[in-house]
């Protein structure tokens, strides 16, 4: 099989004790954490490469990216 390169989106919230946790909504069950945002992305594609690998030796198909992310604005009514 050849060697190819894939896109993931990661979902980041930062806990209320500073820790940042993620999830990725194309790899069910597959939840992120790191004490910074920054330790959070550096261990992120480590994380997902074993998810993969677990798929793979379970024989079961390895999910397309097909999640996207948006923010988006609102205007709050004043109080």
């Amino acid at each position: 099989m050849e060697q190819q390169t894939v896109t993931y989106t990661i979902i980041m919230e930062q806990a209320p004790g500073g820790d940042w946790n993620a999830l990725v909504p194309d790899l069910p069950g597959l939840l992120l954490a790191g004490n910074t945002r920054e330790d959070l992305l550096a261990a992120a594609p480590g994380a997902i490469l074993d998810y993969l690998d677990v798929l793979r030796e379970d024989g079961e198909e390895i999910p397309r990216p097909a999640s996207e992310a948006a923010q988006v604005t609102v205007t709050l009514p004043a109080a």
